[in-house]
């Protein structure tokens, strides 16, 4: 099959151990994908996380000592294999932290926005059963603690341990049982040295997106991490700026994306267009993903205001789901600021980007939904969503995928998931055409499709 990894030469961090390191690759978990890259180079800046005048680096070997620390604490909170942990954080590095040290123990993250509302709560408690939650000191605006009291005041729902995370420039309250919704509350531990290398087995889920809280297991992020790094082209130089929620498909895979090409994750955690931009600039960041309306949004921020000089380390720019008016955004962005724009497909179901175009392409089907399929073991087909039956290059219909990248299952429904026929294909709802040398284009939804 044609893909992009295909394309693309191996170039990830892991495959040259270097220092006379030896490392195990590909990995075969997120603590060991972290441990072989702290190994070749423990002092590279695995993230940045943003602020005006303290902006902190985060190395290889504190985000390392950060996770054995809490993937001790969350152990000690009774986080075992097959348990629930939402994270419901602003963009921090922390988000780095939980999920390996959550996936290490054999547990699932569930991701929220920090201001999220009760109808986004209420059903992850409800389905999910997550024996903690991590809620950000002194968020202004979040209302996280209240709408888990409400959701549990019932009885019917055990409340959930809350930890209570600072963040990166905060100081830890002195007392947290403030933030207890009934399950307790406690504050991560400090970091120490020396911490052993923890045995893990076993292959769980480890993320499930929300709202429809499809589960992936952990061998399937890990692997799409490593395939995406490859794929986009990432470096142990490059610097990508993580524009999307990191509780989103598209937010976790571009950045598990950058830590398995040996990148940097750039966090800012407002997700305002202002200051994406601000922080493309000050931190020569190298690449960009992000949704069309962000695009939409960071485009109109930069022609409507002084927006600060594009740097000349910028080389791409990964855009999902196509607006009306994109062909001109990415006509003028390629024209003005010289960065290759992509257009990427991907969704909680299939993670994402699962596709997105090679450089090579022409112009504007580079630009529009779709692509190549970022690994030879993801397959895609267009089927007549009538009768199922497959279609060739040109004639639109329902996209289908086929691969290791498809969703597990659905937390709270053990039944598999509806859309998958007998030999695999799921079922998207989603609009698309074929267009030759395994390259397909994006779109829309089908109408009346049962989950979005």
């Amino acid at each position: 099959m044609n893909t992009l990894s295909d394309r693309m030469p191996p170039n990830l961090a892991g495959l040259d151990g270097g220092v006379g390191q030896v490392l195990r690759w590909p990995p075969v978990n997120l603590l060991s994908l972290l441990s072989d890259l702290t190994k070749r180079d423990p002092h590279a800046i695995i993230a940045i996380d943003v602020d005006p005048d303290r902006p902190a680096h985060v190395s290889r070997a504190e985000l390392w000592r950060r996770t054995l620390q809490l993937r001790a604490d969350l152990a000690t909170a009774g986080v075992a294999r097959g348990d629930a942990v939402a994270v419901c954080l602003p963009n921090w590095s922390t988000w780095l932290d939980w999920h390996v040290a959550a996936a290490s123990l054999g547990a699932h993250v569930v991701g929220l926005r920090p201001h999220c509302g009760a109808e986004e709560v209420t059903p992850v408690l409800q389905r999910a059963r997550p024996r903690v939650v991590a809620l950000p000191h002194a968020l202004p605006g979040s209302q996280l603690p209240d709408l888990l009291r409400e959701a549990t005041a019932g009885g019917q729902l055990a409340p959930p341990a809350v930890a209570v995370v600072a963040g990166p420039h905060g100081e830890p309250p002195v007392d947290p049982s403030g933030y207890d919704v009934g399950g307790g509350a406690w504050l991560p531990s400090a970091t120490t040295a020396g911490m052993p290398m923890p045995v893990t087995s076993g292959d769980e889920l480890a993320v499930a997106f929300a709202p429809s809280l499809a589960a992936h297991l952990e061998s399937s992020l890990v692997r799409f991490a490593v395939d995406t790094a490859l794929a986009i082209g990432l470096r142990h130089d490059d610097v990508l700026v993580c524009a999307e929620p990191l509780s989103s498909p598209l937010g976790l895979g571009s950045a598990l994306a950058a830590v398995a090409g040996g990148a940097t994750c750039l966090l800012e955690p407002t997700l305002k267009p202002g200051n994406l931009l601000a922080a493309l600039s000050r931190f020569a960041a190298t690449h960009l993903a992000a949704a069309g309306e962000v695009i939409s949004k960071l485009a109109r921020q930069w022609h409507d205001t002084a927006g600060p000089k594009v740097p000349n380390s910028w080389r791409w720019l990964g855009v999902a789901l196509a607006e009306r008016d994109m062909a001109e955004l990415a006509h003028r962005a390629e024209k003005e600021l010289g960065v290759t724009v992509s257009g990427l497909y991907g969704s909680a179901e299939v993670l994402s980007p699962a596709a997105l175009w090679p450089p090579d392409s022409a112009a504007p089907r580079r630009w529009s939904a779709g692509g190549l399929p970022v690994s030879k073991d993801i397959e895609v087909r267009v089927v007549d969503p009538d009768s199922g039956r497959p279609l060739p290059p040109g004639e639109t219909g329902e996209l289908q995928f086929r691969g290791y990248c498809l969703v597990d299952h659905y937390l709270g429904e053990p039944a598999a998931p509806a859309r998958v026929t007998e030999d695999g294909w799921l079922s998207t709802g989603d609009r698309g055409a074929l267009l030759g040398n395994g390259e397909f284009r994006h779109e829309g939804r089908i109408a009346a499709v049962a989950r979005d």
